[in-house]
């Protein structure tokens, strides 16, 4: 009762409290949310046959929530509910440069620097400000070795932060092609569900 989920009424009996409306409108956007994120991972998948992402950011850290697979995906131990440091991959920086300011210091504050790859906290910094400008990230083996990928920030009209979508595949094969034809595709997706997320 504590809690608040249970009342007491004047009966002395007990019934659910409203507190489980504000649970149920919760569900209820995130189903939404999840409706329009993931038919647009599977329209990335399709378009590039690599694996595509949706990323959030849960507790300070990286959370993956949800995949589609292309005809040519690889295969890796990466699942969803996995959780890992924003840094260390491609939607996870992309999420840091439109986190608000006091929620970006936070996690940064978290950190032991240097990171384990070397870089040190004004070097990870200037690198989500670039990001914040261009409008995408890029992670070349931070999180798994021989893997590369681009990633874009899911935001509303309001600042809200979604997560973030990227495509992932070997180093090997999309070194080329992740800044010639990937980085247009992510951002168009991302503005696509820009104004979808607004206007739900």
């Amino acid at each position: 009762m504590d809690s608040g989920y249970v009342v007491q009424t004047e009966s002395k009996k007990y019934r659910l409290s409203l507190q489980f409306l504000d649970v149920g409108i919760e569900v209820r956007e995130t189903q939404a949310m999840y409706d329009e994120v993931v038919p647009k991972l599977d329209e990335l998948a399709e378009e590039t046959n690599e694996k595509a992402w949706w990323v959030v950011e849960e507790n300070g850290q990286a959370v993956f929530l949800a995949k589609s697979m292309g005809n040519r995906a690889i295969q890796t131990n990466s699942r969803i509910g996995q959780h890992t440091e924003l840094y260390q991959l491609a939607a996870g920086m992309a999420i840091f440069s439109v986190l608000p300011d006091e929620r970006r210091e936070t996690i940064l504050d978290s950190y032991d620097f240097p990171l384990p790859d070397g870089r040190t906290r004004e070097e990870l910094e200037t690198e989500i400000d670039e990001i914040a400008g261009r409008g995408v990230a890029y992670g070349a083996e931070q999180f798994l070795k021989g893997v590369t990928g681009v990633g874009a920030p899911l935001t509303d009209n309001s600042g809200n932060v979604y997560g973030a979508i990227s495509i992932y595949g070997p180093v090997d094969r999309l070194d080329d092609r992740v800044e010639s034809e990937f980085t247009d595709l992510v951002r168009g997706i991302s503005g696509e569900l820009r104004v979808n997320l607004s206007y739900q």
